[in-house]
């Protein structure tokens, strides 16, 4: 049903004030059910209008109320309204926006006010009082494929090839780790049916057609929807474009860094860290407003560090910030400016960043936008089959979450990709070899060259809030307490301490998995990275 609140009545007298004739619509549909707007709350409101205006010293209100069958539907609202509404100034509408609209079509000379917010398509729980969202309409129900649980609606992202890195214990990051993960919610309901194939699929990206505003079903009118039963082929051979890509096919264990342009127009300290960087790793991360965060675009100080620092770019690009026209706009422009990696992001949900108010987009995910690389790179077409001249040669690489919990759907949602070509792997950062060979051993099966993220603390203060608000981040209790106890001797002997653990780390993961090589993200403290490399006694 559709799910409607009413407004603050403060908020109704303000829309009200002007009026001394008023007639209040229930609707008996939607509204009703849920005891919001049917017959009962219009005469409640009638009486809550005429009490407000009587305690300003105003006696000479009329107000009637009454309700409709249904305010959605035309026929019904005007033979109900018809012998009435002549007599009154203004209507105000108990019913959802269709209702009250209706209302406003059919009359179009008198003010209608609606006294309801709209909230959404949903479901009410009478045991918890509460509801739920359960369907935006979107026009292309894919429930059975998704156990019954809509993405579309319950994934804060609206993704269509779930899960995002932002899960913990099945918990959403977005509202405080308290709604449950829809992709967890679909992986739970189509394993207790044996329908994981279900779970794999790769869904292609959304045709917004079939959705746009306004729409119009029946009569003349007959939205075309071109169905495509699609096997996701691409001629992708694993080519290496970037040095990165070459050193990890000859065998080298490689070192990636990385790198945040910040809020500013300098790029000073970004190029000086990119050239302390040098000749440790073989390319640098630059992100892509990290967290949700409004920072410069990375492509700019990708470009740069190629050309001023020398070292090779791996250029972070998000799907939350750019449809899909921008997205190739900049994928365009980085090959035009020499750019061979792009590192394939979901993206922060926007509420955890700096500015919660802005809208995100999430036209593509993380899946169907290295869908649509594959075919700009291998085919020269973009996502709708245009060609594309001297198409850019480009190796894509995805992250990962191997502190994930449950780790097998992150395991299937890599596969998904893997199967689409992808050409590495970077993980979020770990602090237990036993965890980054968890991770390695259950993701060895897809023969992808997998980075493991290492992300040494730069005070303690930083290795406490990871402990604290970071879920799946598990810090060792020996590491922990070696890293307190070099704290109390001083800052020197805590970066000290810092270098000899995660060279440990490093030299063990070296020693001891498959792992293709180390993604170290030491933001703000790059010097600490060639001590480090050094330390874990790796020549690359």
């Amino acid at each position: 049903m559709i799910i409607v609140q009413q407004k603050p009545l403060e908020e109704i007298f303000e829309m009200t004030k002007d009026f001394q004739k008023i007639l209040v619509a229930g609707c008996d549909g939607c509204a009703a059910i849920i005891q919001v707007g049917g017959e009962k709350q219009a005469e409640i409101l009638k009486m809550l209008l005429e009490m407000n205006r009587k305690l300003k010293g105003n006696d000479g209100l009329k107000v009637k109320a009454f309700s409709v069958l249904r305010q959605c539907d035309r026929q019904i609202v005007a033979s109900s309204l018809r012998a009435l509404v002549e007599d009154y100034d203004a209507v105000v509408s108990l019913a959802c926006g269709v209702g009250v609209q209706t209302i406003a079509e059919l009359y179009p000379n008198m003010p209608v006010i609606p006294a309801n917010n709209t909230e959404f398509i949903g479901m009410h729980d009478l045991k918890e009082d509460k509801f739920y969202e359960m369907c935006r309409a979107c026009g292309d129900c894919i429930l059975f494929e998704t156990g019954g649980v809509c993405p579309i609606t319950r994934c804060a992202k609206g993704l269509l090839n779930g899960p995002c890195g932002g899960q913990a214990k099945g918990k959403c990051e977005v509202g405080g780790w308290k709604k449950d993960c829809a992709w967890v919610l679909i992986y739970n309901r189509l394993k207790e049916r044996n329908r994981l194939d279900l779970f794999k699929k790769f869904r292609i990206p959304r045709d917004y057609r079939i959705s746009e505003h306004p729409r119009e079903i029946g009569g003349e009118y007959v939205l075309e929807k071109k169905v495509e039963i699609e096997e996701v082929i691409t001629q992708w051979k694993g080519e290496a474009y970037s040095e990165l890509m070459k050193q990890i096919k000859e065998g080298k264990f490689v070192f990636t860094g990385e790198l945040e342009p910040v809020k500013t127009t300098s790029l000073h300290e970004v190029i000086e860290g990119a050239k302390t960087l040098k000749g440790h790793v073989v390319a640098i991360n630059i992100t892509d407003n990290p967290t949700a965060f409004g920072y410069m675009n990375a492509l700019v100080p990708s470009y740069l560090i190629q050309k001023e620092a020398g070292v090779e770019a791996v250029y972070q690009m998000t799907a939350r910030d750019r449809n899909r026209l921008a997205l190739l706009s900049d994928v365009l422009a980085a090959g035009t400016l020499g750019i061979k990696n792009i590192l394939v992001l979901t993206g922060d949900y926007t509420t955890v960043g700096d500015t919660p108010q802005s809208k995100p987009v999430f036209d593509l995910d993380s899946a169907t936008f290295t869908y649509m690389l594959r075919k700009v790179i291998d085919e020269g077409v973009d996502l709708s089959g245009n060609k594309i001249e001297n198409p850019p040669k480009m190796n894509i690489g995805i992250a990962a979450a191997p502190n994930a919990d449950p780790l097998e759907p992150e395991i299937l949602k890599i596969e998904r990709k893997v199967k689409l070509g992808v050409d590495f792997i970077q993980t979020q950062c770990v602090y237990s070899v036993e965890q980054a060979k968890r991770f390695l051993e259950a993701a060895s099966y897809l023969k992808t060259p997998i980075l493991i993220g290492i992300a040494p603390f730069k005070s303690r203060a930083m290795m406490d809030w990871m402990i604290k608000f970071v879920p799946g981040i598990k810090v060792p209790e020996e590491v922990e307490q070696r890293l307190r106890r070099a704290r109390e001797k001083g800052k020197e002997a805590f970066q000290e301490e810092n270098i000899e653990i995660f060279g440990e780390i490093i030299r063990e993961i070296r020693k001891t998995t498959n792992a293709a090589g180390i993604h170290m993200m030491a933001i703000g403290f790059e010097w600490i990275v060639p001590k480090i490399i050094e330390r874990s006694g790796i020549i690359s």
